[in-house]
């Protein structure tokens, strides 16, 4: 299996006391909130679902400016019942690299 890591261009706008955000590239994808963390969770949830439909239409990725792909990566089988997490760990440690 494969994972992508898209880059998604979003523009978000002041709108009537609260914002409103869309994807270019993702038609239809409009988001309204009443702050601009609040606009930005609730895209980011609008493009998980909007990318999900593409994947269970079999509709390929709108790829262009406003949608690239930034890294692909081979992730290994899991076993059912086994849990797959991304953990982000800065190297050199400090303690481990001998730096005091």
């Amino acid at each position: 299996m494969r994972e992508l890591h898209l880059a998604i261009l979003v523009i978000m706008e002041p709108d009537d006391g609260g914002f409103h955000a869309y994807a270019p590239a993702l038609k239809g994808l409009h988001v309204d909130g009443p702050t601009q963390s609040e606009t930005l969770s609730r895209t980011q949830e609008a493009i998980y679902v909007y990318l999900e439909s593409l994947l269970d239409h079999e509709d390929p990725l709108p790829i262009g400016p406003g949608l690239t792909v930034e890294d692909e990566i081979d992730i290994p089988e899991v076993p059912i019942g086994a849990f797959l997490k991304n953990v982000v760990v800065p190297w050199p440690y400090q303690h481990a690299s001998g730096v005091s």
